[in-house]
């Protein structure tokens, strides 16, 4: 269930949206540290920021309020987990600048203060595991999990007054690579994905305490996914397919009760995203399909990324229908009434809209947010999963 906030119509009217009332915020990680020769631009950084975005279905998405603090472009685009009731987001940061220019990996998550959404504030920095890619938050708003791809770990931390306290850490196995996590809806289980030995392992949440339960097996390379609101499911994206199925980029159905594989739809090369409308009517994929990382690629005007929806029905995906995006295209967040889609596009540097009617989805290209840096991750409260 999505948390609303409400906005004052002046403040938003002088923003340029539409209208006031209840509105959605979608949190956006933008990357400008990912600098390449391709695009044409000065071979310079820009600089990374995490943007909060009013939108619906109803009213133009607006970019509200900005802060300059680490986004990444690395892993899914599940670095950004917003708080139940929308007063904060954490935002997951595995590679920073050195002082000498280079980038390097990072252990830490920073803590983004949402009180007054035009004005995101900086409230703490926390450290996880090397390389901390994925973040989650319970529903309850009570704990996180935190990915270390760089040193296979799993962390767990205590939510209080918006402030994170480190409680306990899983080591998986070397090489493990743990792309993504997300607890499941009771809050006592977490699901890790493991992209370098394709398994995802179940997790145990204590009080305090986080322990390794079973592993099973997820498909070649999984990269992100998601779990269904009544936990029955994970549908999770695997890069190479499902060895004996299929070698292509697909999007799995995992039953959470027997770990079993129930169905494998090919999407199409490097899907991104998975996000699970509310109410589970429709799941949206995201997938680069080949397309370009940079502007002058030579085949930048002939391939492009996908928008895939599927409706999920009993362990099985229903294809309803495909819609084309931009370039190596990242994370997507639906409206509250499942009527609208924001997806990142990163090589455009633009966050696209998206109206869909239950058959097809249309973009609305006059609605575009463009960004100075990538977007690499984003997500809504209680979201993306």
């Amino acid at each position: 269930m999505r948390t609303f906030r409400i906005f004052a119509l002046a403040g938003l009217v002088a923003l340029g949206t539409a209208s006031a009332a209840l509105a959605d915020l979608a949190v956006s990680g933008n990357d400008g540290k990912q600098v390449r020769a391709g695009d044409g631009l000065p071979m310079t950084p820009t600089p990374d920021s995490i943007s909060v975005i009013a939108f619906s279905s109803m009213s133009k998405p607006a970019v509200i309020g900005e802060i300059e603090a680490c986004g990444t472009l690395l892993g899914p685009p599940v670095a950004i987990a917003v708080a139940p009731d929308s007063s904060y987001a954490l935002a997951a940061c595995p590679q920073t600048v050195a002082a000498d220019g280079k980038k390097v990996a990072s252990n830490q998550v920073n803590v983004i203060g949402l009180d007054n959404p035009t004005r995101p504030a900086l409230l703490q920095t926390v450290e996880a595991g090397q390389g901390a890619t994925a973040v989650a938050i319970n529903r309850a708003g009570t704990r996180a999990l935190v990915t270390g791809v760089g040193d296979d770990t799993i962390t767990l931390f205590a939510i209080k007054d918006r402030k994170l306290t480190q409680l306990s850490q899983v080591t998986l196995d070397a090489k493990a690579e743990p792309r993504d996590v997300m607890f499941a809806p009771d809050g006592k289980t977490g699901w890790a994905l493991r992209f370098g030995d394709g398994k995802v392992t179940k997790l145990a949440v204590g009080k305090d305490t986080l322990t390794r339960v079973a592993d099973y097996d997820a498909g070649t390379q999984p990269d992100g996914g998601s779990i269904t609101a009544d936990g029955r499911y994970l549908i999770v994206n695997a890069f190479g397919g499902v060895p004996g199925r299929t070698d292509k980029g697909s999007t799995l159905m995992i039953d959470t009760r027997s770990g079993k594989i129930t169905d494998v739809q090919e999407v199409g090369a490097l899907p991104e995203s998975v996000n699970i409308a509310p109410g589970d009517k429709y799941v949206a994929i995201v997938a680069g399909n080949g397309s370009a990382t940079v502007l002058k690629a030579k085949n930048f005007n002939e391939v492009f990324g996908k928008l895939a929806i599927f409706r999920p029905v009993k362990g099985k995906l229903e294809h309803v229908t495909d819609a084309q995006l931009g370039h190596a295209c990242q994370g997507a967040v639906w409206s509250a009434d499942a009527k609208r889609i924001l997806v990142q596009c990163s090589v455009e540097r633009d966050i696209r809209t998206f109206d869909f009617d239950g058959k097809s989805a249309v973009e609305q290209p006059d609605l575009r947010l463009t960004f100075v840096s990538r977007p690499g991750a984003m997500a809504v409260a209680g979201g993306p999963r």
